[in-house]
């Protein structure tokens, strides 16, 4: 072997050393604005509240919006195949175009199948005719209103955010995939003002109304939202899966809500401890801000009480899932 091919493999074998060697990048907040994005949201916004006033040049966005959301049953989680599409996107004719290519039917539900392609096109079209005006007349008051919100976030949280998020996998018993989830932040959005979609390629893409999320609840919002992403991201790896585990062999079928509403609740409680434990000690649980434990009963009080005992060392973690389990599906 000639001494430059020995050298060249003695390079190569170190680069793949130090590579081996080299820990992998954290995980961390990719936090993003465009101003398209937040045309989208305001939009579904306007559609969803029947006392808003709608700007003449946003009714043809609003109509179009609300008229899609019907199609689709009216759950917000049923916009994942076109919000999924919105990253990249800069202006609405980029969603025009990458909404050309949304499946032409969608099913909503077993023997349901809506007309996807022609309804985001029309949705699409609307916002091109919406857009020179947003830009002129509202995109200026929302850019700064994001820009708000972003420095409270550069200030409060991402000092705290390698700590915040390596104490929240942990606890989730999550092994770090190092993604740099994308969080778009706009002013306004139908309930529940935050959702995580499945964007190109499978990965979350979350987004996050600022303009009722207050001091911490911003930063218990985006944790929360960049959850559903690493669950998305770690299929069969984490105590939220195990919990799902759990329940389908207590007997809960997929139809049954408590299948994912345990684990949804589990997120909540883990955001606000996360938030609590690493970044503000005086932070509020979004649970009891929005009344969102109150309105889920019993089940959610079991979930703050029985994990509050794990993170407080007096429940291990498979006791913890085993009552929560016992809790959502008692014994018969």
């Amino acid at each position: 072997m000639r001494a430059l091919d020995v050298a060249a493999l003695a390079l190569l074998a170190g680069l793949a050393s130090a590579q081996t060697l080299a820990p992998a990048a954290a995980t961390r907040l990719d936090f993003r604005e465009s101003p398209v994005v937040d045309l989208f949201y305001l939009s579904r916004a306007l559609a969803a509240d029947a006392t808003a006033e709608v700007p003449p040049a946003l009714a043809g966005a609003a109509k179009a919006a609300h008229e899609l959301n019907g199609a689709l049953g009216g759950s917000f989680l049923a916009w994942g195949p076109v919000a999924g599409l919105l990253p990249g996107c800069e202006s609405a004719s980029d969603v025009t175009r990458a909404f050309a290519g949304v499946p032409e039917t969608f099913e909503v539900r077993p023997g349901t199948s809506v007309k996807l392609r022609e309804h985001a096109l029309a949705l699409a079209g609307a916002m091109e005719a919406a857009e020179p005006t947003y830009l002129a007349e509202i995109w200026p008051a929302h850019r700064k209103e994001v820009a708000g919100a972003r420095a409270r976030l550069a200030e409060g949280f991402e000092p705290k955010e390698a700590a915040c998020i390596a104490f929240h996998l942990e606890r989730l018993g999550m092994k770090d995939p190092g993604l740099a989830i994308p969080v778009y932040l706009t002013v306004r959005a139908p309930f529940p003002g935050a959702v995580t979609h499945r964007g190109v390629g499978g990965r979350g893409v979350c987004f996050v109304s600022v303009r009722d999320a207050e001091g911490s609840q911003l930063f218990e919002t985006v944790l929360h939202e960049a959850t559903h992403a690493l669950d998305v991201a770690l299929p069969g790896a984490s105590v939220l899966e195990d919990l799902r585990g759990r329940l389908e062999k207590a007997g809960l079928g997929p139809r049954d809500p408590v299948l994912r509403d345990l684990p949804h609740t589990l997120m909540f409680v883990q955001a606000a401890e996360s938030i609590r434990r690493t970044v503000d000690p005086e932070h509020e649980d979004y649970g009891d801000v929005s009344d969102y434990y109150e309105r889920a009963g019993p089940l959610a009080e079991a979930v703050r009480g029985l994990w509050r005992d794990h993170l407080e060392g007096k429940l291990t973690r498979e006791e913890a899932l085993d009552a929560l389990v016992e809790a959502a599906v008692p014994p018969k």
